[in-house]
């Protein structure tokens, strides 16, 4: 999740501290939000009680890919 944490820094121009608390709170809520989905959140981005962690390769970044496609811009980015 380095990568991501890297792109919320320079996009959004916060600390990496900040990064991870945001990515955290994005688990967590995702976690509450769609309890199904808590497996697949807790593999690409650290178990409970784990800071955000991960690397590019695995289930993680298979999700995340294919959470890229099908969310796609939906945050106001483009799909990279």
């Amino acid at each position: 999740m380095q990568e991501l944490i890297q792109k919320l820094t320079e996009k959004a121009g916060i600390s990496p501290e900040q990064a991870t608390k945001v990515l955290e709170t994005v688990k967590d809520f995702v976690k509450e939000k769609f309890p199904m989905m808590a497996g697949a959140v807790d593999n690409l981005l650290g178990g409970e009680g784990s800071t955000v962690q991960g690397d590019s390769t695995g289930a993680g970044a298979d999700f995340l890919d294919k959470a890229k496609d099908k969310f796609g811009g939906m945050f106001g980015g483009d799909n990279n």
